[in-house]
């Protein structure tokens, strides 16, 4: 994996005030002493134990069923199905994993309810409180079709709640049904959760190697020279914002990176978008997106930078017929798609976009570990290095409030 900062035009040397501010807070990520910072060992402190645990537990729910829903809204659905989907799905012969309860649509649960009339199903709901109202509607209607289908002890061996190990709600659940209980640590938060029970086990019950993600995972956290590339972009980052760049563009050529852009929104929006501070995180497909806002990109009113991730080696390609013309005939599909990606990469510079390039060299399980750890900590020193507290959402609940006075309103 390979980061290039040159495309922002920034030498990291002229801002030295930012530089040491952000060595400082990467000491206190990594120092064990800062606040809900329990994920940044993850790739470490897990023993084979752990992960023998998780295997078993998927093992256990592929013998039982064709479809797994996940219930589970933010952090809790978001890095397993970005994950998930950038491995192609789930492998031949594994279960499809679908989630749930990150909406309130009543015609996107129907949808589910009628694949559960005909499909051998299990159903795991992740949520630490158990009280955050789309997951906690969305399990109530499923799990009651779940015990309709199955009857209540069947229907009880098929649910597995994931949950803080506190006397909480879903803990309270689990223990009197029966159902499979799993932990989320007290101080990880859902959006920095991917190497925890609630990222490993949907992915492992897709067929996915979890062993493989978190020796990517450890390969940046141990590593001097990925050190020095993560500072170095959040660095980048924190410059940028300086020079009045507030919306950060995350861009690929790969739709199986769509899910992960999703989960990078949230990751880097929830982080940092406090105090009137922070970058806007967003995502675009590439090529779809250049035909409706790449005239934006390239003349529009420039306040954002972009961080363009580019898969180098792809599983999939085909040979373009003969029957499509010049200059395209005989060419590779994936060959004409880097193409439009070095296109890109070169117009937006002439234009003096700020432009970073994360190379991946496949999307395995390996390099999405280290590409998922790269993020949390640049993210996290970002944040602490604008002035913001990285794993607090205040805002969220302002609509919570409001909306909740209106539920109690209706008849």
């Amino acid at each position: 994996m390979k980061i290039d900062i040159s495309g922002t035009g920034i030498n990291i040397e002229q801002h030295l005030d930012t530089v040491n501010d952000a060595y400082k807070n990467y000491d206190k990520l990594r120092s064990g002493k800062a606040d809900n910072t329990g994920w940044v060992d993850l790739p470490f402190i897990f023993k084979k134990g752990f992960l023998d645990d998780i295997k078993r537990i998927a093992n256990d729910i592929r013998s039982k069923c064709d479809l797994f829903i996940v219930i589970g809204i933010g952090g809790s659905y978001l890095g397993s199905k970005a994950v998930i989907e950038a491995l192609n799905g789930n492998k031949e012969g594994f279960p499809e994993i679908i989630f749930a309860g990150f909406n309130m649509s009543a015609a996107y649960l129907k949808k589910i309810e009628r694949r559960m009339t005909h499909e051998a199903v299990c159903l795991c709901t992740i949520s630490k409180s158990g009280t955050t109202t789309e997951p906690l509607l969305t399990y109530h209607i499923l799990k009651n079709k779940i015990i309709k289908k199955y009857g209540k002890e069947e229907g009880n061996e098929r649910i597995y709640i994931i949950t803080n190990s506190n006397d909480g709600i879903l803990y309270r659940e689990a223990i009197e049904n029966g159902n499979k209980l799993l932990n989320i640590p007290n101080d990880v938060g859902g959006r920095y959760s991917v190497f925890t029970s609630v990222g490993l086990l949907p992915i492992a019950v897709a067929g996915h190697d979890i062993e493989k993600m978190l020796k990517g995972g450890a390969e940046i956290a141990s590593s001097v020279e990925w050190k020095e590339k993560l500072l170095n972009y959040a660095i980048c980052r924190v410059v940028l914002q300086k020079q009045g760049k507030t919306v950060e563009i995350f861009e690929h050529f790969e739709m199986n990176l769509e899910y992960f852009g999703e989960w990078l929104k949230q990751l880097f929006c929830e982080s940092e978008g406090k105090e009137g501070k922070g970058a806007f995180a967003t995502c675009l497909s590439f090529s779809r997106d250049l035909h409706s806002v790449g005239q934006f990109l390239q003349q529009g009113n420039q306040i954002f930078y972009e961080t363009l991730i580019c898969i180098k080696k792809k599983e999939y390609d085909f040979k373009i017929p003969e029957s499509a013309g010049e200059p395209y005939a005989g060419k590779s599909l994936e060959d004409i798609n880097t193409c439009a990606e070095e296109g890109i990469v070169l117009a937006h510079k002439n234009s003096g976009i700020p432009i970073i390039v994360v190379e991946v060299p496949e999307l395995d399980e390996y390099n999405i570990g280290k590409l998922i750890y790269f993020f949390e900590i640049s993210c996290a020193v970002s944040a602490y290095t604008i002035g913001v507290n990285p794993f607090d959402q205040p805002g969220v609940e302002v609509y919570k409030r409001e909306m909740y006075k209106l539920v109690e309103e209706l008849r």
